[in-house]
């Protein structure tokens, strides 16, 4: 029986030791089980709806939980402090080994930059961008709060193989990242649920061009087309970025030839024009010459989409002798600490400062209304996960989700742009 990647995760996973395909119902082995701010809940909150008084008796394996204190880093309220300081008395009564604490980033991007994830592997999380593993060939799926706290308890969970996806995306990689246009431009071509309860399977001449930082930008919008996994070959670019980063083996996953998918799309991206997103709704899509001239208060690059290396550098690049229009609130937040680092041992941070951008603490803040907020009437362009309303703050506020490039064109118009207008050499 020929089986997609994702029939191939879940037959590996199957307690049963059978063979499964789409639409078959299993218990699964589970890999990792990931944790961020929200890790009290499971461990204390449901353990205890669940009849245990002093919380989760035990953890079905203290090497295979990872806890990442994300998206509060340093801490906003005291609320959060109380939480965070109630997490840390959990792991330390559970024995749990993997623990960033104060560390502040990302727990999608901090769980890449440690190889806590391996082709071939099923890992899961309480946040919904844990989709964004798939980058590295491994199953990455959000699950609810109750399911972690049975998670924990057992080491696994029941699934349904979802039908698959192909995706072919073919062409040539220009000298700027297109991962954010290659999904805004799919969603608006084909809807936000164009890939509903399935699994992406990327394939095509563009995947072996593409970056890891591209391919986890790709990864994580999963869950904005509606997709249960996003995943990509293993290819040398995986083998080379877990190499510095993991000494444990894996067994990558691969398609059979023959094998069955529900249906496929095919993207030439050379012909494919800047795209945005358009206020309220991720699927609101259009080239960037649809809202050219908007004026713009707020300009955006972070988030476990779009706040990584390569990101950075290009805006760093561009703006490179120029400077952030008068007016204009530029934001950049890295996805991690490492992620940070890299950006300074690079010299890009120098550039953006002098340029009038802001680099802020990495983490999720960026990403929702914790830092960054609208007021009434205010545009902002970002390159974040979602624009809905009352994302950055005020529910009068408009937001356009885009990629980098055409984010810092607009931090340095004042408006919306063709980055082709603003930038040489594009």
């Amino acid at each position: 029986m020929a089986q997609t990647i994702a029939e191939k995760l879940f037959s590996r996973h199957n307690l049963a030791g059978k063979p499964v395909q789409c639409g078959d119902f299993l218990e699964a082995r589970i890999d990792g089980a990931m944790m961020h701010y929200h890790a009290n809940e499971p461990m204390v909150d449901l353990a205890v709806q669940a009849g245990f008084k002093d919380g989760l008796p035990r953890v079905w394996d203290r090497d295979r939980i990872f806890v990442l204190l994300d998206h509060h880093q340093p801490t906003l309220s005291q609320k959060q402090a109380d939480e965070n300081a109630l997490i840390r008395r959990e792991v330390a009564r559970l024995g749990i080994k993997c623990f960033h604490d104060s560390e502040p980033g990302i727990s999608h991007q901090m769980m890449a930059d440690y190889g806590l994830m391996r082709p071939g592997e099923l890992v899961v999380g309480n946040d919904s961008h844990t989709i964004s593993y798939g980058a590295l060939n491994a199953g990455g799926m959000g699950i609810t709060r109750a399911d972690m706290l049975y998670v924990l308890l057992f080491g696994e969970l029941w699934f349904q193989v979802p039908p698959t996806l192909k995706l072919v995306l073919n062409g040539k990689q220009p000298n700027y990242p297109i991962a954010k246009d290659i999904i805004l431009h799919l969603a608006g071509r084909y809807g936000d649920d164009f890939a509903g309860s399935m699994s992406i399977e990327y394939a095509g001449t563009l995947v072996p061009q593409l970056s890891i930082d591209s391919r986890m930008c790709l990864s994580a919008h999963g869950v904005e087309v509606g997709a249960k996994l996003a995943m990509f070959p293993c290819d040398d670019k995986t083998r080379e970025f877990l190499s510095t980063r993991t000494d444990h083996p894996f067994e990558p996953l691969a398609a059979d030839a023959g094998a069955h998918y529900e249906k496929e799309i095919v993207l030439d991206v050379d012909t494919m024009p800047f795209a945005v997103a358009k206020p309220h709704q991720f699927g609101n899509v259009g080239p960037v010459s649809e809202v050219s001239g908007v004026p713009i208060q707020q300009a955006i690059i972070g988030s476990c989409a779009n706040g990584r290396y390569e990101d950075i550098e290009i805006a760093a690049r561009m703006l490179k002798g120029r400077k952030v229009a008068k007016g204009m609130r530029f934001l950049i937040s890295p996805a991690s600490q490492q992620v940070y680092l890299q950006c300074i041992k690079a010299g890009l941070v120098e550039s953006l400062i002098e340029a009038g951008a802001q680099v802020i603490t990495p983490g999720c803040g960026v990403c929702q209304p914790k830092v960054g907020y609208l007021s009434d009437g205010e545009a902002c362009i970002t390159a974040t996960t979602r624009n809905f309303k009352g994302r950055k703050g005020s529910m009068k506020a408009d937001i356009y989700l885009a990629g980098p490039l055409t984010v810092a064109a607009a931090a340095v118009a004042g408006r919306i742009v063709d980055p082709r207008e603003v930038f040489d050499g594009i």
